[in-house]
Parts: structure tokens; C-alpha cells; sequence
């Protein structure tokens, strides 16, 4: 009787350390990867979804659905999304990865600036904000979230809008918005001081080897064709997304 007791208790401990052995991590239960980490400078943070706490967030680690990344005063951040995007985020700010649609990939702006350069001419995103909702298409875009919401087009089309009105942005143009009981303002062409510059400092080396990983990672099943800079040359990559 003691024998067989002694022996139902090693089965239950066996059971327990076998969960605990394949209880899956952080990024396992995140589910779907939607981006992935290119570049990094200063105090650079994740909280992952679920999860109550912040932690160095490095180059080459991927971000899920969920995900809040969070930059620090003289820090910086950008990264590649599964749908095409190079997302790249300024100082003070705070965004995170939300579930995407079957045509747009989606991020929420809580607060700060973040500048969007579209890898291919299919990507589509949708930057959303407690002003308005910036849809991004085909655009280098600025897109800024401080008391006062500011967007700037450099190239493409962004369209801002809210519960109050909706403003159609073409390159060279920008728009402001007081907040979310506001209509997005008139658009109005950029001047000379309106142009920023502060992205042009991020340089990725290597996109590609980034965009392999992300590849690899991916749950998806289709190609992406890419172009991207190297050597400061322009260059067509074609990447293939297929499940693990």
C-alpha cells in the first residue's frame, strides 16, 4: 500500500514538472508574429501582451498582437511588420500591436511620433490615436500624437479620420487635430519648417537578413515583394511566407 501510494505520487510529480517543461513562453502564447525588431538606440521596452511588467526590448526579437513597445528620453526604435511596413518610433513614445484586418495591419499611437515607410506598394496601414485614425497607404508618413495630434505626408496618400470629419492628405501636405471632439483641420501644405528629419538617423543594416526571420516566423502563406536600400541602392526582394 505504501509502495503503490510512493508510486502515484512520483506520477503526479512527473505530470507537474512535464507541464512545467512545456508551458509555453511569452512569445509562444502571444500567438501570430507581426513584426519584428530592426533597430535600436538607448531605452527601448516591451510589455507583452497579457503580461504586467516592461523588459529590454533588443534588435532581432519579434513583436505579437498585443505587444506595448515604449521608447525613452534620446531613444529610438524601428521594426518591419509581416505586411510590409517599416514603422520607425521617436523618443517619449509609446505604441502598441493590435490585431490586424485581412487588408490593414493596425498599431495604436497612445502618445508620441512614429514615421512609416511602405516596403512595398500593397501595404497598407492603419495608425490609430486618441485624436483620429490615420490610414496610411503607399506613404512615408509622420505621424505625431502630443497634446495636439499632427500628421505630414512626404509621399502617397494618408486619409485622417475621426467621429468629427475626415481630411484626404496628399504628399506635401499635413493636417492637426485638437482631439477626438474635433474635426481633423483643413490640409495645408508643408513649409520649409515643417519638414522633419529626426527618422534619417535609423540606419538598418542588413534588412534583409531581418526580413528572412520574419519570413520564417511567420503563419502566413503568401510572397512579399519588397524593395529595399542597400549600399544605397534601390533593390527588389521577394520573400516567401509559409507556415512552420
Amino acid at each position: 500500500m505504501k509502495c503503490k501510494h510512493a508510486n502515484g505520487s512520483v506520477k503526479i510529480a512527473l505530470a507537474i514538472l512535464l507541464g512545467a517543461l512545456w508551458l509555453p513562453g511569452p512569445a509562444a502564447a502571444a500567438g501570430k508574429v507581426n513584426a519584428i525588431v530592426v533597430y535600436t538606440k538607448g531605452d527601448v521596452q516591451v510589455k507583452r501582451s497579457g503580461g504586467d511588467a516592461f523588459s529590454a526590448l533588443t534588435l532581432n526579437d519579434l513583436l505579437y498582437a498585443g505587444d506595448e513597445v515604449k521608447t525613452g528620453p534620446a531613444s529610438q526604435a524601428s521594426l518591419a511588420t509581416k505586411g510590409g511596413a517599416e514603422v520607425r518610433l521617436n523618443e517619449n513614445s509609446t505604441f502598441t500591436m493590435e490585431p490586424g484586418g485581412r487588408v490593414r495591419e493596425m498599431l495604436r499611437l497612445r502618445v508620441g511620433q512614429l514615421w512609416t515607410r511602405m516596403l512595398h506598394k500593397m501595404a497598407k496601414l492603419d495608425v490609430r490615436t486618441p485624436s483620429a485614425v490615420c490610414a496610411v497607404r503607399g506613404t512615408e508618413a509622420d505621424i505625431e500624437q502630443r497634446s495636439l495630434l499632427t500628421v505630414k505626408v512626404y509621399e502617397g496618400h494618408v486619409d485622417v479620420q475621426n467621429s468629427q470629419g475626415k481630411q484626404s492628405l496628399a504628399a506635401g501636405q499635413m493636417s492637426t487635430v485638437s482631439g477626438a471632439g474635433a474635426a481633423p483641420a483643413a490640409a495645408k501644405k508643408m513649409g520649409a519648417s515643417d519638414v522633419g528629419n529626426w527618422q534619417e538617423g535609423m540606419a538598418v543594416s542588413d534588412m534583409q537578413k531581418f526580413l528572412d526571420k520574419l519570413s520564417s516566423e511567420s503563419g502566413g502563406e503568401k510572397k512579399l515583394k519588397l524593395k529595399i536600400n542597400k549600399n544605397g541602392k534601390s533593390k527588389d526582394v521577394e520573400i516567401k511566407l509559409k507556415k512552420k
